[in-house]
């Protein structure tokens, strides 16, 4: 990822925009992924949760003016983990 430490501290680094919205992108993947599986843990509450939580994240993308080919696509695919998460809360109603 080539992130640059601050050697002096060691405990400082640097991660552009563009990097932290990636990053949270795949963060919403994971919990998509984390949604289904508590089900089947039979922790039912935490879908709902997520759920709540990947919308607002959405929504908040949702007002962004990204130039970024590569960052507007994962973020154009936001929607589908909302559908996918809502879809497991729908399933358990």
């Amino acid at each position: 990822m080539g992130v640059p430490v601050n050697l002096k501290d060691r405990d400082a680094f640097h991660l552009t925009i563009e990097e932290y919205l990636q990053a949270l992108i795949s963060l919403l993947d994971e919990l998509t992924r984390l949604a289904r599986n508590s089900v089947t843990l039979g922790d039912y509450r935490r879908p709902q949760l997520i759920a709540q939580f990947i919308k607002e994240v959405h929504a908040g993308f949702q007002i962004l003016n990204l130039k970024n080919d590569t960052l507007r696509k994962r973020s154009d695919g936001i929607k589908y983990r909302v559908k996918e998460v809502e879809d497991v809360v729908y399933d358990l109603r």
